[in-house]
This record gives structure tokens, C-alpha cells and sequence, in this order.
């Protein structure tokens, strides 16, 4: 009897465990859902791996993400007060700083998570200098803290100040670090 319990919590652990790091409630392969819009975990691979074409640096699932959820608030209200930037202005700042940054420009293009990062850019850089930057700012931190954001858990959790915070999970050990000899 009391093994047929234990077994009956071992497998309900294990159901919720693989339940929660499967994704995004009923959603698989979702690295986020944002006010029911679907970021999949490609996406946010595609922007990691573009971001690092272009720029020459690294940055982590979790702090793309970030960016990934907040971009699409912050281009729709952008719009509402009258700034957009293109895909092809978009391309263009992307190539701009792969060539700065002395990396080859991709032959293949831009996935669409980097893409809203660069127009993300340009809205933000105009919204800086325009009269309507101050209120539409306002209106993008409150459109952000209000958002229905669920993100998989093994990014993190979504806070209302727009970051994905990466949980400690202390079941997980790190792997050893490798020390290397002094020569």
C-alpha cells in the first residue's frame, strides 16, 4: 500500500515536472506567450543566433526574451503615436552594425525576432527626440506591466517591469568548471 503510493507520487512529480518544462501551458515548443501571441522557442534561438552575427557578442535565451516579449508593445504603441520603422529599414541598421562590428553581413537575412529588435531601435531612437516620446513611453510601461505574459519556465518568469528572470532551480547542479593548469 505504501508503495503504491510513493510510486502514485513519483509519477505525479514527474508528470508535473515534465508538464512544466515542457512549454507554455498547452502550448509546446513556446519560449513565451504574450497577450496570446506565440514567441517560439525557434524564434528566440533564430534572434540569439542573429544577434550574435551582427554584433560579434552573446547573449543569453533569457535576456533575449526579454526583448522578444516587450518589442511587439513597444512597436504597437510606436504606431499609435505615429513612428513605425520598416523591415527594410530595419535590414538595413542590422547590416549597418554587422559591418561595424567587421562580421559579414548574413546572406540568408534576418529572422523576424531581430528584425523588431532593429525597428524596436529606430522607434525608440525617434520616440527620443519626438514630443510624443515622454507619453508614449508612459504608455508602452504600462502596456508592458499589463501584458498577459506567460513565459516557459525554463527561461524564467516575466516580471511587470518588463525582464524575464531566470529561476534559481536548486534540484539542478551546475556542471563543474573545468580548472586549467598554470603552465
Amino acid at each position: 500500500m505504501t508503495s503504491t503510493r510513493l510510486s502514485r507520487g513519483i509519477a505525479a512529480a514527474a508528470l508535473l515536472s515534465a508538464l512544466a518544462l515542457g512549454g507554455c501551458g498547452a502550448h509546446p515548443g513556446a519560449a513565451a506567450l504574450v497577450n496570446g501571441e506565440r514567441i517560439s522557442e525557434n524564434e528566440l534561438d533564430r534572434a540569439v543566433e542573429d544577434f550574435a552575427a551582427v554584433t560579434g557578442q552573446e547573449v543569453d535565451a533569457p535576456t533575449m526574451l526579454s526583448t522578444l516579449v516587450v518589442a511587439p508593445i513597444i512597436l504597437d504603441v510606436a504606431a499609435e503615436f505615429g513612428v513605425a520603422a520598416s523591415d527594410e529599414q530595419a535590414a538595413a541598421l542590422l547590416d549597418r552594425q554587422a559591418e561595424a562590428s567587421g562580421l559579414p553581413v548574413p546572406e540568408d537575412g534576418y529572422g523576424t525576432g531581430v528584425l523588431d529588435i532593429a525597428k524596436m531601435t529606430i522607434v525608440n531612437q525617434e520616440m527620443s527626440i519626438s514630443p510624443v516620446g515622454a507619453p508614449a513611453m508612459e504608455t508602452v510601461n504600462l502596456r508592458i506591466a499589463e501584458a498577459d505574459v506567460d513565459v516557459n519556465p525554463r527561461y524564467g518568469t516575466f516580471d511587470p517591469a518588463g525582464q524575464v528572470v531566470p529561476e534559481a532551480l536548486p534540484w539542478i547542479a551546475p556542471s563543474p568548471t573545468l580548472v586549467q593548469p598554470l603552465s
